[in-house]
């Protein structure tokens, strides 16, 4: 193979001798050759970014959504604590989307700081009385209610479709007293009959507006 500074060398004496009216081509199977190289480092750069095979640091798995970690190889512990994490941060989205702008800019702090920390403990205390299979079924649902309603969000198992837990929040008026936002949780442990208190929030006065407007 004739080395590549001779190459260039010779096409640039043709091209001083010839005036640049004659410039000679390296052969198309050279040319190829170059493109394909570099198109082949192109392809291959993202690699050193991701990594080879199918493995995944903790880090990136933490990130995966919780249908893709409930299948991954980990301990119960590990699936109870990434479930939890979900839950917060479903919990926290679908509180803001229920409570609409007029609540969400009053309540909405306390809310995330004090409410939704309890009920994920709560997911955690549940979670921990079965096993890892049972954990990996589970699911929240996505559908706030509105108007008047008390659903925020609620835990269920995606296999049997049976509900767990329920995070609510009703509106209470004492007589003669303002509005207030009673938090609460309810569980499939004692039938939901109990009211599991969270944080009671009061409002004022006047009558606070429909969720979601």
């Amino acid at each position: 193979m004739v080395p590549q500074w001779i190459k260039k060398s010779f096409v640039a004496c043709i091209a001083l001798l010839t005036f640049g009216t004659v410039i000679p081509t390296l052969p198309a199977h050279h040319l190829e050759k170059q493109n394909d190289k570099q198109n082949v480092q192109k392809t291959k750069a993202p690699e050193s970014k991701i990594g080879f095979g199918n493995h995944t640091s903790d880090h990136e798995t933490a990130e995966l959504p919780w249908s893709s970690t409930s299948t991954a190889d980990l301990s119960k512990s590990e699936l109870i604590d990434r479930f939890s994490r979900y839950a917060f941060n479903e919990a926290e989205k679908q509180g803001l989307n229920k409570f609409g702008t007029r609540i969400a800019t009053r309540i909405n702090h306390q809310y995330s700081e004090q409410i939704v920390p309890g009920f994920a403990q709560a997911i955690r205390e549940v979670s921990d009385a079965h096993d890892s299979a049972w954990v990996r079924e589970l699911a929240v649902t996505h559908t706030p209610a509105s108007g008047l309603g008390e659903r925020i969000l609620h835990v269920y198992n995606k296999q049997t479709g049976s509900e767990i837990l329920k995070l609510h929040v009703r509106r209470d008026h004492p007589p003669l007293d303002g509005y207030y936002f009673n938090f609460h949780y309810h569980t499939a442990f004692d039938g939901f009959q109990k009211h599991h208190e969270l944080k009671t929030i009061y409002w004022g006065k006047n009558m606070p507006p429909k969720w979601r407007a």
